[in-house]
């Protein structure tokens, strides 16, 4: 008998396990390069990448700006200065994180619309630990650093996240100043990306170097220059997106817990606070998340991880319950801002040409094309490789490059979605580099002819190289070369290397951390602010309307800095204009009244009536919405301020003149009563079309979405019926809609006139609005902001009248309105408290035996057996038995590809079909879902798991014919050479 014993291998010539499995491992190394070569090897390669990634982004980031004690400016960012103040000012004090603000839009629901973490998070780095607390409280931390040091600071790379934990911490702690707090917040996200991706990268279990190339690659996500509003990257955080950028990082952090909890069944309960907290921060980083979670669960559906995801998701929402819920239930209360849908597809999603971006300096860069290519081929070899990880990218590009299509015009404006488009698309690209540098060591390392060190940095090879020429191709235009320089023809970079191209995001961020004190128009703004506060003190507190002009208003580092009068006079003057458009329903009608009075408004609003400059017409809007003040800088809009009778001028600041709103009192009595308009009490369209009408008409009746049974009541059916030009207009523009009926009201409304009362003694504050009446039973007008939580005692009402105000009938002669808890926000906080128990007790809930669907993971793992059995039989050390046992479950797999796939042509079959026979188009979401997706489903188990399982039993099948060749060869006492031939 042959001697088939095999011999022996060196350490140095260990090969590469050829079909190790890195996106399932038991433990984080197994299945990954470690296995293979020194870890030491690994760790400092790792540790150079994602150091270096950060690094990299800290420079660029310009850290010498963080500290200055300056008030952060520059577009949106300029006014999110209010919303911490106002949190850690007045609601925490009243034990809310929501509720009630007078201070913009003639009142509105704070946080109710908008996450709450972003200005939580800044109040706590604010504070601190108040006086000698934050002493002992630094010691400790200190202390605690160098235990986790000196008991868990095994490698650098755990050292360094010891110390940035230990950092982060003693921020917490310590009080900081204001400015320098949100700052530090605005910078976060961006600046813990990188570690946040190879934290994901980690916890999945990529083999090395997967997770150091994933922090890699958020730099050309971070330093795109191909949008600025969209959220994620630089230009866009210092836009004012930065709570996108810190819930999208939280949210790569949590991909890595899924992805190992599907794994492993732990960690639901640390899943479900990281997603709940992502979208806690921005929603949109919940719908990310959301779709890699079902992604990644798509790669291995089983009973097991279906329980996991269920349970890891019912936790998330209750935990989010106490913010979610209510957003949801007061949702006909959001305004609609018209953002119009991008249909520029091929631009947005291939190569960003021609005027996608809208502005001169947004371009193409890094170049799209180039990633989206190596993100296909990535697919491909995650599919052959069995790369759960990367498969669960490829298939998330793929849903939002759909979603960015298909979603249809309205309150989700689909590009707000590309950026999670791209952000998979690179990291998809890093990932495929990777892996094919694994791919090219495990061939090499088959022939024996590298060592272990060789062979780690053969696979390392690729990205290291590509790290290289991204990081100096990003550092061209962001002017961050190591001695770089600039030439006598003005271009930047090395020679042979140039550029003139730059990247506006640092130029963005010494703008608005320079503050609004280091602004051009500085003294201008700090002289028309104190002027308004000394109005306030003179004059009185209340709203204020601003004329709108973007050069004279930029000037103070913003547009919107005029907005910030509350924060500045401490709530003495409000704003009719705020940040969170779509959070008051009361918007629309700022927006028109700011076209009245201003000679280049802004019309952010799309689809109104606008009107230019009218200051005789707009001071009546003034007064409809209790606005005090009145400031204007045109000479167009002084001279017609100064003509009106209700306009008093009473204060000047530079350029600005202040005027004094005549019979602008919050609370007024009524003459008529008014007309409830059946039919618009749904929000949305329904109220905004016929409110909008009732602005524009001239001396008719409120309408009203619901009343006293004596008022009059009519209905959009009974006026097209009396007013024939109604009827058929919905074919036309929703202007046109206004515009008629705004003709046809004084008309169509009943005006029953009613004996006013006289109104004494009002009070406001935060909460709360009171007065007294000399009789009851006649309307009273309050105009402030209607909102659900308002409720009144010795009246009956609040009811809901146009534009978005509010009218009570007083049933006593004191009538006092009160912000309250509404009972869906009471049983949200009910549902959250649940969720913090159940962070606690989840692990009582076991999942019992498995039933797998399929697993995109492991469908080569036959052929492991199928190679590993021929070597095992030509030793001798298997025999028959073996073969057998592999031929059983052979068939298997075959009886399983066979049904998986044919239910996924099936799938396809239904997406052909639909797609004749119904057509769906962008504009019809529902429809084109219900046809696109079943096929998106087939079409992923066939590339992912389909092909390559066919692909692999045949092997095997081939393997196990083989082995059994050579066990009949062996038994007979032949060679194992000669049964293979």
């Amino acid at each position: 008998m042959t001697d088939t014993t095999l011999p022996e291998i060196s350490d140095e010539e260990t090969p590469l396990p050829l079909l190790a499995d890195p996106a399932r491992p038991t433990s984080l190394k197994q299945g990954t390069v470690g296995d293979w070569a020194r870890p030491s090897i690994e760790t400092a390669i790792t540790f150079v990448l994602v150091a270096g990634a950060t690094l990299f982004l800290l420079r660029s980031l310009e850290p010498s700006h963080w500290f200055s004690s300056t008030t952060p400016t520059g577009g949106d960012m300029g006014a999110h200065v209010w919303s911490p103040a106002y949190l850690r000012d007045v609601l925490l004090p009243n034990f809310r994180l929501t509720g009630w603000s007078p201070d913009w839009y003639a009142g509105f629901p704070a946080f109710t619309f908008y996450m709450i973490v972003p200005s939580l998070l800044i109040v706590v780095v604010n504070i601190g630990l108040v006086g000698w607390l934050a002493i002992p409280a630094s010691i400790a931390g200190a202390t605690g650093v160098l235990w986790m040091r000196r008991r868990l600071g095994t490698s650098p790379t755990r050292i360094a996240a010891i110390y940035a934990i230990g950092f982060c911490a003693w921020m917490l702690v310590v009080p900081v100043e204001y400015g320098i707090a949100m700052k530090l917040v605005v910078v976060a996200g961006m600046l813990f990306m990188p570690i946040a991706a190879w934290s994901a990268g980690k916890l999945a279990g990529l083999a090395f170097p997967g997770p150091a190339v994933l922090a890699v690659m958020t730099l050309p996500f971070l330093f795109d220059r191909s949008y600025n509003i969209y959220g994620g990257n630089l230009m866009s955080t210092m836009a004012g997106e930065f709570a996108y950028s810190l819930g999208l990082t939280i949210a790569v952090v949590y991909l890595g817990v899924v992805a190992r909890g599907l794994e492993t069944g732990k960690g639901r309960g640390l899943a479900a606070a990281l997603i709940a907290l992502a979208g806690l921060t921005h929603l949109f980083a919940a719908f990310f998340a959301i779709v890699v979670t079902f992604a990644l669960l798509l790669t291995r559906p089983s009973v097991r991880t279906i329980l996991w995801t269920t349970v890891m998701g019912s936790l998330a929402g209750l935990l989010a319950a106490f913010w979610v819920l209510p957003f949801f239930w007061n949702r006909s209360l959001l305004n609609d801002m018209g953002w119009g849908k991008e249909r520029r597809y091929v631009q947005a999603l291939w190569n960003r040409s021609g005027s996608f971006g809208d502005q001169d300096f947004l371009v193409n860069d890094p170049p799209l094309q180039l990633f989206v290519i190596l993100a296909v081929i990535g697919a491909v070899v995650f599919a052959i490789r069995r790369i759960r990880f990367g498969m669960a990218l490829s298939m998330t590009a793929m849903v939002f490059a759909l979603a960015f299509v298909l979603l249809p015009e309205g309150r989700l404006w689909n590009v707000r979605i590309v950026p999670f488009y791209y952000l998979a698309i690179y990291l998809s690209a890093g990932l495929a580099v990777a892996e094919i540098g694994r791919w090219v060591a495990q061939g090499w390392s088959t022939r024996g002819e590298l060592t272990r060190r060789g062979r780690t940095l053969l696979a390392a090879g690729p990205v290291l190289v590509g790290s290289a020429v991204l990081i100096i191709f990003m550092a061209l235009p962001l002017r961050q070369l190591p001695f770089g320089g600039f030439n006598d023809a003005g271009e930047y970079g090395w020679p042979g290397l140039r550029t003139t191209e730059q990247n506006l995001g640092p130029g963005w961020l010494r703008h608005n951390f320079n503050g609004y004190e280091g602004a051009s128009g500085w003294t201008e703004y700090a002289y028309f602010v104190a002027t308004m506060g000394e109005v306030g003190s003179e004059f009185g507190c209340g709203r204020s309307l601003w004329e709108y002009g973007t050069d004279r208003l930029g000037s103070y580092g913003t547009p919107m800095a005029p907005m910030l009068l509350p924060y500045w006079t401490d709530g003495c003057i409000g704003s009719m204009e705020g940040l969170y458009f779509e959070a008051s329903a009361t918007t629309p009608y700022h927006f028109l009244l700011q076209s009245e009075l201003s000679a280049r408004p802004s019309r952010a609003q799309r689809d109104l009536p606008y009107s230019d400059l009218d200051a005789l017409r707009g001071a009546g809007h003034l007064q409809d919405l209790g606005v005090r003040y009145y400031m204007a800088f045109s000479e167009e809009a002084v001279a017609q301020g100064r003509a009106v009778p209700e306009l008093t001028e009473i204060a000047a600041a530079g350029a600005w003149v202040i005027f004094l709103v005549g019979d602008s009192g919050l609370v007024v009595p009524l003459d008529h009563q008014p007309v409830v308009m059946d039919g618009i009490d749904a929000g949305g369209e329904e109220w905004l079309v016929p409110t909008v009408a009732w602005w524009e008409a001239d001396d008719v009746p409120l309408v009203a979405a619901d009343g006293p049974s004596d008022w009059p009541r009519t209905s959009v059916t009974e006026m097209e019926e009396a007013w024939p030009g109604l009827s058929g207009l919905g074919e036309v523009s929703r202007v046109s809609l206004m515009n008629e009926l705004a003709a046809a009201y004084p008309s169509l409304l009943d005006r029953v006139d009613i004996d006013p009362v006289e109104v004494s003694n009002v009070e406001v504050d935060e909460f709360s609005i009171s007065f007294e009446v000399d009789r009851v039973g006649s309307p009273v007008l309050v105009r402030s902001s209607y909102f659900p939580n308002w409720s009144v005692s010795g009246g009956e009402g609040p009811y809901r009248v146009a534009p978005n105000l509010m009218v009570v009938v007083p049933t006593d002669t004191y009538v006092e309105l009160n912000y309250g808890r509404s009972g869906i926000e009471l049983f949200s906080i009910f549902l959250s408290i649940i969720g913090l128990g159940g962070l606690f007790f989840h692990r009582r809930f076991r999942i019992g035996s498995d039933v797998g669907l399929w697993d995109l993971g492991t469908a080569r793992a036959e052929v492991n057996d199928a190679d590993q059995l021929i070597d095992a039989v030509s030793a001798g050390h298997k025999g028959w038995a073996e073969i057998n046992d592999l031929g059983l479950r052979i068939d298997v797999l075959q009886r399983r590809v066979r049904w998986v796939t044919s239910g996924a042509v099936i799938a396809l079959l239904v997406t052909v079909t639909g797609r004749i026979i119904l057509a769906p188009g962008a504009d019809d979401m529902l429809v084109a879902l219900g046809v696109y997706l079943p096929g998106i489903f087939g079409a992923s188990v066939l590339i992912f798991w389909g092909f390559p399982a066919i692909i692999d039993t045949a092997s095997s099948r081939r393997s196990a014919r083989v082995a059994g060749r050579i066990a009949g060869a062996v038994r007979s006492g032949g060679t194992a050479d000669g049964a293979t031939r």
